[in-house]
């Protein structure tokens, strides 16, 4: 079973929440109503959802729900009740992974965290790959940057130069990011 932290006041959502938990496949880590008990028992128990009302006592439930977006921890469900439907902007601006508005149908809240599952999932996945995208661009402007200093250093053809930079990394088993890096600092220059 997945595990969830609780994050509201209201006993009456809390119990329906408790009892609605295991139709999701998950067990109730810990309750709280206070934000910043809230963020120290996320990051102790590491949980892989997180369900918070409004209206927290301590942190607020606004700077709770940035914190945990930000971080980007685990998926999270705000409930709101009908009363409370004037925060559902910021909310949404906050990027909650999903909102349920209380009262609800069981099966509501069940669709409701497996879409918060897959958008985190998604938002992980698009995180990562932009990671790599921004080290593979790292890795070209450092390649550009040795191959330019080895043309001038060498007076060589573009071709020559990155062919002398993948040479010595496949001769010493050495990424082209490293061995560039070496012809940037000085350390290894090709002899042609």
């Amino acid at each position: 079973m997945k595990r969830a932290i609780l994050v509201s006041g209201k006993s009456t959502l809390n119990q329906e929440i408790k009892s609605m938990l295991p139709l999701a496949n998950y067990q109730l880590l810990a309750t709280t109503d206070n934000g910043m008990e809230a963020l120290r028992f996320i990051h102790r128990f590491e949980p892989d959802l997180v369900i918070m009302g409004w209206n927290l006592r301590g942190l607020s439930s606004s700077e709770v729900l940035q914190n945990l977006v930000l971080q980007h921890l685990c998926p999270i469900v705000v409930v709101l009740t009908q009363e409370e439907h004037y925060v559902l902007p910021e909310v949404i601006e906050a990027d909650a992974h999903h909102v349920a508005v209380y009262p609800w149908r069981v099966l509501e809240i069940v669709a409701g965290i497996q879409m918060a599952e897959h958008r985190y999932q998604r938002e992980t996945e698009h995180y990562q790959q932009l990671q790599r995208l921004e080290e593979d661009l790292k890795t070209r402007k450092l390649l550009f940057q040795a191959m330019l200093s080895i043309i001038q250093q060498q007076g060589i053809s573009e071709q020559d130069a990155y062919k002398a930079l993948r040479d010595h990394a496949m001769t010493t088993r050495k990424s082209l990011r490293k061995v560039a890096q070496e012809v940037i600092k000085g350390v290894w220059s090709p002899t042609l």
